[in-house]
């Protein structure tokens, strides 16, 4: 099964529960329930500031067209998912480079690896 890659970060962050349900023939099939909807604008916002992040590390040419830069991404979604999920995930707020508190300290990766994942 394909999901989305809303789908995929609500996975990662294990936003999703399965359910069973009845088929019309009598047999029963699991299927993944997507949870904490109110989470989703924000995801969708990380997932195209990820999208933007993979695009200006690419640096298309202007030769490129919407359509050769969409398809070139589809091969960097595991990428764009990795940075929305670290993104989500990470502690502090946007820009912060450390955290400090209760005696643990938090260094935050600046540059989220997006130069290491973007390796042609």
């Amino acid at each position: 099964m394909e999901y989305t890659t809303l789908e995929q970060v609500k996975i990662r962050l294990k936003q999703f529960h399965i359910e069973t349900v009845a088929n019309d023939d009598e047999t029963t099939s699991d299927v993944v329930v997507f949870d904490s909807k109110e989470d989703n604008p924000i995801i969708e916002q990380l997932i195209k500031q990820a999208t933007e992040d993979v695009k200006a590390k690419r640096n298309y040419p202007d030769s490129y067209t919407d359509e050769m830069i969409t398809e070139d991404l589809k091969k960097f979604e595991s990428v764009i998912v990795n940075l929305t999920v670290y993104d989500h995930s990470q502690a502090g707020e946007n820009f912060m480079s450390a955290l400090s508190e209760g005696g643990v300290n938090i260094l935050v990766l600046s540059d989220r690896g997006v130069d290491e994942n973007l390796e042609k």
